[in-house]
């Protein structure tokens, strides 16, 4: 049982930066080692149902995979959820509100397009 402590603690530190907060308000630091634990739990979830070998492989894909997204992609992602929780709770379909939002707004309707296009 110790072994696998001592795997969590190294992994944690080497792949998902356990040992990189520099904040010094104590509920930063619990908030940074939580989120770390989390990473950590999901990953080894992760790497059991996938086969991976180790757990450096996994978070590496994942990584790779998560950077691809672009700023813009990331962006209209986003506006897109927005849009759709607004729809659900306006009971209106989400391309009329999408259309009414960028209808009068050249700067969004400028954004649409570059989303589209990447």
């Amino acid at each position: 049982m110790r072994w696998s402590i001592e795997v969590f603690f190294a992994d944690s530190k080497r792949i998902l930066g356990l040992a990189d907060c520099s904040a010094r308000d104590f509920s930063s630091q619990i908030a940074h080692v939580t989120l770390v634990m989390i990473r950590y739990n999901l990953l080894v979830s992760i790497k059991r149902a996938n086969d991976y070998e180790t757990i450096g492989g996994l978070f590496g894909d994942m990584y790779n995979g998560v950077h691809e997204l672009t700023v813009i992609e990331k962006n209209w992602d986003f506006i897109l959820e927005v849009i759709t929780t607004v729809a659900e709770l306006t009971e209106m379909d989400e391309e009329i509100i999408l259309d009414l939002i960028i209808r009068d707004n050249c700067r969004l309707a400028a954004f649409i397009v570059l989303a589209q296009s990447a």
